[in-house]
C-alpha cells in the first residue's frame, strides 16, 4: 500500500481511542482544539512525503517494490546516516524548529534490537523476529510510532516489586501461548495522536524479583484497554487558541500524556521481550545509540531559533550595535556552533555496529547530549536578558483590535519603523520561548527527555576511550605501561 497522506493519517486517528482532556472524553482527537495544532502538524510531515521537494530525501525503493518511510530505515552507510538528520532538519524547517516528538527518534530502539539479533535469538527467537517485523511495516506504512519511556515509579525508594501498588511500573501480569497482559502506565509525548508505543523499561535495577518488570513491546494506541489521561493545555486562553499571541504554545503543544494499560493483551509478533532483565539492562544502556541524534537535530533548531529570536528582538528595540548586547547573542552563536560541531563530528567519526550498521560515534554524540542539556535554560535565560521584561507584560490581539484601546497600544508598542503588531508578533514569540507555559514545559523537557544529565555522562564515561587518554598521561608522566 502506498504511504499515508495527511488526509489519510487523520482518518486513521478516528479509530475509537480512548483519550481525556479536562475530564472530557475527546470524540475526535482531529478536531479537538488542544489537539488538532500537532495533529496537522504531523500530517504536513506525512503530505511531505509525497511532496517534490522532500520526497526523494524522505523515501527510499523498498526491495519488494514501492516507496517506503526513510526514517525507518536503519542506516547501513554514512549517507544514510547523514539522510537521517536532514530529514529530522527538513521536518523541523518546514513546520516548527521546537517540535520534539514524530518518529525519528523513536524508532531507533528498534533499530537497536535488530542489530542484537543474535543475542535475542539465545533467549527467544520471537524477540528478534518481532522487531525486524515492526520496521518493515513502518518502512511500508509510515505510521507514526511515539514511545512509552516513564513510569510514574510510586516511592522512588522502593524497587517495583515492593511498591504498595505494584502498576507503579508497567509489568507483564500475564503469559499465554497467544502472548502477554500488561498492566501499568507511562507518560508520553504525543501519544493521543499516535498510532503505536514503543513500550521500554525503564527501571534501573534489574534484580531477579523485578523480572516483570522486564518488558518491551509494540502498544497499538487503540487497544482494549488503553487510556490516554492528557495533561492540561498550556494555551492560557482555554479553547481559544490564539498564534498571534501563542506562536508557539497555540500551535504545537506536544500534550503530554499518562497512558493506562488496563489489562492490556500484547500478541507475541508485538513483544521484543518479555520478562528478561538481562535485555533490559544490556539494551536499556543501547536504546540512545541513534536516537540521540535526533535530539542533537531537535536542539540544533532551538539554538538557531534562540539566535534569530535575539537578533530580531535587538534590531527592534534598537540594541543590536550594543557590545553588551552583541556579546549575549554571540553566547547563543557559540551555543548553536558547538551543537553543529557535535552533530557534524558524530556524523563524520561514525561507527561500525556488532551487525554492520553505522551509527553516529558514540562518544562525541553522548557528549553533545550532556552539552545541550546543561546548557539550554542558561541560554533560554541569555535571550530573557536581551528581551527584558515586556514579553511578560503584553496586551493581546483583542486589545491590539479593539477601538477603544487600539490608539494606546500602537502608540506605546511602535519602536521605530516597527509597527505595534510587528512588535507584539516578535514579543509573543520572545514570551513562548522565555516565559510562557510552553517555554517552562520546552526547558523541563530538554532537560529530562534525554534521560537526566547524570545518565548521560555515564553513557559518555562508558563510551569514551578511555584507554588512549590514560595511555597518553601515562606516557607524559613517564610511568610504565601497566
Amino acid at each position: 500500500m502506498p504511504l499515508l497522506t495527511g488526509d489519510d493519517y487523520r482518518q486513521s486517528l478516528r479509530d475509537g481511542r480512548q483519550v481525556w482532556i479536562s475530564g472530557e472524553k475527546v470524540e475526535d482527537v482531529t478536531t479537538h482544539p488542544a489537539l488538532k495544532g500537532m495533529v496537522d502538524a504531523v500530517a504536513r510531515i506525512y503530505d511531505m512525503h509525497h511532496d517534490p521537494l522532500y520526497a526523494d530525501l524522505m523515501t527510499f525503493e523498498l526491495p519488494e517494490g514501492g516507496r517506503g518511510a526513510r526514517i525507518y530505515q536503519i542506516p547501513t552507510t554514512r549517507e544514510e546516516l547523514s539522510k537521517r538528520r536532514l530529514i529530522t532538519a527538513a521536518i523541523l524547517g518546514d513546520i516548527c524548529p521546537t517540535m520534539d516528538r514524530f518518529g525519528d527518534e523513536t524508532v531507533t530502539p528498534l533499530f537497536v534490537l535488530a542489530n542484537r539479533k543474535p543475542l535475542l535469538d539465545k533467549y527467544d527467537p520471537r524477540y528478534a523476529q518481532a522487531a525486524t517485523s515492526w520496521l518493515h511495516r513502518l518502512q511500508r506504512e509510515n505510521l507514526f510510532l511515539t514511545s512509552g519511556n516513564t513510569d510514574p515509579k510510586g516511592d522512588r525508594s522502593l524497587h517495583p516489586y515492593e511498591q504498595h501498588d505494584l502498576d507503579m511500573n508497567t509489568r507483564v501480569v500475564k503469559e499465554t501461548d497467544a502472548g502477554i497482559v500488561i498492566r501499568g502506565a507511562k507518560f508520553e509525548t504525543g501519544a493521543p495522536y499516535g498510532h503505536i508505543a514503543f513500550i521500554k523499561p525503564t527501571v534501573g535495577a534489574w534484580v531477579e524479583e523485578n523480572r516483570d518488570y522486564a518488558i518491551s513491546c509494540i502498544l497499538p494506541l487503540n487497544a482494549p484497554g488503553v487510556r490516554h489521561l492528557c495533561r492540561a493545555p498550556l494555551s492560557r486562553h482555554g479553547a481559544e487558541f490564539d498564534a498571534f499571541d501563542q506562536p508557539l504554545g497555540a500551535r504545537f503543544d506536544e500534550l503530554d500524556t499518562l497512558i493506562v494499560m488496563d489489562d492490556v493483551f500484547i500478541p507475541w509478533e508485538n513483544v521484543l521481550f518479555s520478562r528478561q532483565p538481562e535485555l533490559a539492562a544490556l539494551l536499556r544502556s543501547e536504546f540512545s545509540r541513534w536516537s540521540a541524534q535526533a535530539y542533537l537535530a531537535r536542539c540544533q533548531a532551538k539554538a538557531d531559533l534562540l539566535v534569530g529570536a535575539a537578533l530580531l528582538a535587538a534590531e527592534q528595540a534598537g540594541t543590536i550595535k550594543l557590545p553588551p548586547v552583541r556579546s549575549r547573542i554571540s553566547q547563543l552563536m557559540v551555543f548553536k556552533a558547538t551543537i553543529d560541531a557535535y552533530l557534524l563530528g558524530a556524523e563524520a567519526a561514525c561507527e561500525t555496529t556488532e551487525a554492520g550498521f553505522i551509527m553516529p560515534n558514540q562518544a562525541i554524540q553522548n557528549a553533545g547530549r550532556v552539552y545541550c542539556s546543561m546548557n539550554y535554560s542558561p541560554m533560554v535565560n541569555l535571550l530573557r536578558d536581551i528581551a527584558g521584561g515586556t514579553p511578560v507584560m503584553l496586551p493581546d490581539r483583542a486589545m491590539l483590535e479593539s477601538p477603544e484601546t487600539a490608539p494606546d497600544i500602537e502608540k506605546y508598542f511602535r519602536v521605530g519603523n516597527h509597527s505595534a503588531e510587528t512588535r507584539l508578533r516578535t514579543l509573543a514569540l520572545l514570551n513562548d520561548l522565555t516565559a510562557s507555559p510552553y517555554a517552562g514545559r520546552a526547558q523541563a523537557y530538554q532537560m529530562f527527555a534525554e534521560t537526566p544529565v547524570h545518565a548521560q555522562e555515564a553513557a559518555l564515561f562508558a563510551t569514551f576511550d578511555r584507554e588512549s587518554a590514560i595511555a597518553r598521561a601515562r606516557a607524559v608522566a613517564g610511568l610504565e605501561a601497566a
